[in-house]
C-alpha cells in the first residue's frame, strides 16, 4: 500500500504519577533517518525502539521526542551508581577527597534521579511507544491513498492522450509523407526508387510506434506498482522517469501542431506526478 513519508502523531499517558508523552514528525528524506530525543529512556531501549521504527518505516527523517514528566512531587534519590563511578576516578587522580562535600558535587549532571522516572518497566515503555507507531503508520496510509488518487487521475488522463496521439500520427500520415518529399534534396537523383528509399527512411525515423508501445508498458507497471502491498517510492519514480524519457522522444518526433500538444500534456502529467513521488515512502 502507498505510504506517504509526511505525517505527525502525538500522545499522552498517565501510569504511575507520571505523564508520559511521545510525539513522531515524519518528514520527507532519501533514506530513513531517525532523530530520538528522551528525558528517561535508557540507551539499550533506546535501540531497540530504533529497531521496531527500521522495520516498520523505510524511509524518511522521523524526529522523535519520548519524554516523562511526574504529577505531583517528584521523588529524588542520590545516583549511587554515578556517584561510585566519580570516587573511583578521583581515587586515581591526585585530588584531595577527604575533604569533599556534598556542596562539591550537588550540581553534576543527572547526580539526582527521580525514582518515578527511573521506575519505568520497559514493557510499559514498548507498549505506549507502538501504539504511536501504528497511528503514524496509519496516518501515513491515509495521505498514502490521497496520493495514490491524484496518480490514478493522471494514469487515466495519459491513457487518453496517447490514444489521440496514436490516432492523430495515423491520420497525419499522408500529410507526413508529402512534408518530407518537400524536404527531399534537389540534388538526390531522379527515381522512382530513391525517392521511395529516402520517403521510407524519413517516415521511419519520425515512427514513434516504439515509444507508444513502451509507454504503455511502463503504464501499466506503474499501476501494478500503486497497487502493490510494498509499493516503494523510489521504484515509482524510476518508472516516472523512463516515462518521461519516451514522452521527450515523441516530442522530438513529432511535427503537427495536435501531436505535440498531446505529448506535452502527457509530459505534465508525469511532471506532476514525479513532484508527488518526493512524498512517497
Amino acid at each position: 500500500m502507498l505510504r506517504s513519508m509526511t505525517a505527525y502523531v502525538s500522545t499522552n499517558h498517565n501510569y504511575k504519577g507520571c505523564s508520559i508523552s511521545c510525539d513522531i514528525k515524519s518528514v520527507n528524506g532519501k533514506s530513513l533517518d531517525i532523530n530520538f530525543k528522551s528525558n528517561f529512556i535508557l540507551p539499550e531501549v533506546e535501540l531497540s525502539l530504533r529497531d521496531l521504527v527500521s522495520k516498520k518505516v523505510h524511509r524518511g527523517n522521523l524526529e522523535i521526542n519520548f519524554n516523562v514528566e511526574t504529577i505531583g512531587q517528584p521523588s529524588f534519590v542520590l545516583n549511587k551508581k554515578l556517584i561510585k563511578e566519580i570516587k573511583e576516578e578521583l581515587n586515581k587522580s591526585d585530588l584531595d577527597i577527604k575533604n569533599l562535600n556534598f556542596s562539591d558535587i550537588k550540581d553534576i549532571p543527572d547526580i539526582f534521579i527521580d525514582k518515578k522516572k527511573s521506575s519505568f518497566p520497559e514493557n510499559i515503555i514498548k507498549k505506549v511507544f507502538k501504539g504511536v507507531l501504528t497511528a503514524l503508520i496509519e496516518n501515513k496510509k491515509i495521505e498514502g491513498y490521497k496520493i495514490k488518487k491524484t496518480f490514478s487521475d493522471r494514469i487515466k488522463k495519459i491513457h487518453k492522450n496517447l490514444i489521440f496521439l496514436a490516432n492523430e500520427v495515423a491520420k497525419n500520415k499522408h500529410k507526413r509523407k508529402k512534408n518530407i518529399l518537400k524536404k527531399l534534396p534537389s540534388s538526390l537523383v531522379v527515381s522512382d526508387e530513391s525517392i521511395s528509399n529516402e520517403v521510407v527512411n524519413q517516415i521511419i525515423k519520425s515512427d514513434i510506434s516504439e515509444e507508444i508501445d513502451r509507454l504503455e508498458f511502463h503504464k501499466s507497471s506503474l499501476l501494478e506498482e500503486l497497487g502493490s502491498k510494498k509499493a516503494k517510492g523510489k521504484k515509482i519514480d524510476f518508472i516516472l522517469l523512463e516515462m518521461l524519457r519516451e514522452v521527450n522522444t515523441i516530442l522530438a518526433k513529432v511535427t503537427f501542431s495536435k501531436e505535440k500538444k498531446y505529448a506535452l500534456d502527457m509530459k505534465i502529467y508525469i511532471e506532476e506526478m514525479r513532484e508527488q513521488v518526493s512524498n512517497v515512502e
